[in-house]
């Protein structure tokens, strides 16, 4: 009678057993089932966070624009912000900040439209050495003219970028962007890094104001202004305006620009800025602030 005995113990052991591995298994779908409801609740809620973050970044470049116009149009003051692509920094609620730029581009050298004579004077006085400055003022004219003849002392054309090993040529059109420096055969990431802030390609006439750009860039160099170097009053009609707004980990922006002569906004793209931090406070932050309050 013992041996049915043991069988009897040995199946009721392998059912316990097999009852404990599916326990196991459910188990485990369960608490993966739960870590994944848990995980797309986090992403939901994230997206919301960023969701109202994008609309705050939004309704703040739209109410900037706004005041930009009404203050070209009525010559009103408006928020005040500076214009020279200084960043500000406004709290507008319990860890909410946003970060905002706004930079005149009538103020700064256009890459299709400055002349070559004034794009090396300021290049020199923005503290490039005189051959680096002859040479992108050359390449500069070589890659947004349509010929294929090399500008004297230092131009690249076709053959000049084959010689320098870079698989691409000039454009022999005009700048699309100011990241198209990077394309030219003298630039270096330490002269783009130098020479980005005071380039454009929405300057249509040109002229720019050399002492307020040398003072920002390299305040150094302002004893060496020439003396025709007075103040070029800018047509107030074209801004870059980026917009951040971060709480927490969270961050969404806006990266535009304005034509406030009829165009509207000609850029309008979505943006985190990683570079756009720190910043002053201003005056201006007041208005930003409760003008998001008073959304509903």
């Amino acid at each position: 009678m013992s041996a049915p005995s043991q069988s009897g113990e040995g199946e009721a052991g392998f059912v316990l057993l097999s009852v404990l591995a599916i326990f196991i298994v459910v188990g485990a779908v369960l608490a993966a089932a739960i870590l994944q409801v848990r995980s797309a609740t986090g992403l939901a809620q994230a997206r919301t966070e960023v969701v109202r973050l994008q609309g705050a970044a939004d309704g703040i470049a739209r109410l900037i624009a706004y005041e930009l116009d009404l203050g070209r149009t009525h010559r009103r003051v408006g928020t005040g912000l500076p214009q020279d692509g200084t960043v500000t920094a406004c709290p507008l609620a319990p860890g909410r900040t946003a970060f905002v730029s706004l930079q005149d581009q009538g103020t700064l050298i256009d890459l299709n439209a400055t002349p070559r004579p004034a794009v090396e004077e300021a290049f020199r006085l923005l503290g490039l050495p005189d051959r680096e400055a002859l040479a992108l003022g050359a390449e500069i004219v070589d890659y947004r003219d349509p010929d294929d003849a090399p500008e004297p002392n230092g131009g690249a054309e076709l053959p000049q970028y084959r010689a320098r090993g870079l698989p691409w040529g000039p454009r022999n059109a005009p700048f699309a962007s100011i990241d198209e420096i990077d394309r030219l055969p003298s630039m270096t990431p330490t002269l783009a890094a130098r020479l980005r802030p005071a380039l454009t390609v929405y300057n249509e006439g040109g002229r720019f104001d050399l002492a307020a750009l040398v003072r920002r860039v390299n305040p150094s160099a302002i004893r060496s202004l020439p003396g025709s170097a007075g103040p070029v009053p800018s047509q107030r009609q074209m801004f870059r305006l980026s917009v951040v707004v971060e709480e927490g980990r969270a961050r969404a922006g806006r990266s535009a620009i304005l034509n406030l002569g009829s165009g509207g906004f000609l850029v309008w793209q979505q943006t985190v800025a990683a570079d756009l931090v720190g910043g002053a406070g201003h005056a201006a932050c007041a208005l930003l602030a409760a003008a998001l309050a008073s959304r509903p």
